[in-house]
């Protein structure tokens, strides 16, 4: 378990230095949590607010960490999101849904990759 997780915290420091060094975002957030989930990064791109799922695999075929943001984890995603926007007080700004996969250190990176739907209740 503690070496998922030391994986999964170095997949997600790759996805920020990507975020930032190559696309010249911001990082608001790191590991953000609430009563309704976690979002491993919360970038500003520009006026957009980003909220981005990393996904770090080892050893397996690309694209395959990505099918394990299903639509329940994107619920829950979505979820978490609304409430980080209504404490920012940041409702009615842009915002978006990326993914990306941290495989044998290569970076696969799908920006607006799901819109939420549905009821916002935790």
């Amino acid at each position: 378990m503690k070496q998922t997780y030391e994986t999964g915290l170095t997949g997600e420091k790759t996805a920020e230095e990507y975020l930032c060094g190559e696309l010249d975002m911001i990082c608001l957030e790191r590991r953000y949590r609430n009563k309704c989930g976690e979002i491993d990064l919360i970038m500003l791109d520009q006026d957009t607010v980003v909220f981005v799922e990393v996904k770090t695999r080892r050893n397996s075929a690309p694209g395959e960490g990505l099918s394990a943001v299903n639509r329940t984890k994107q619920t829950r995603i979505a979820r978490a999101a609304m409430i980080y926007l209504m404490q920012k007080k940041w409702i009615r700004r842009p915002v978006r849904f990326d993914l990306i996969e941290i495989n044998r250190n290569e970076i696969l990176h799908i920006p607006d990759a799901f819109q939420p739907g549905g009821q916002f209740y935790c």
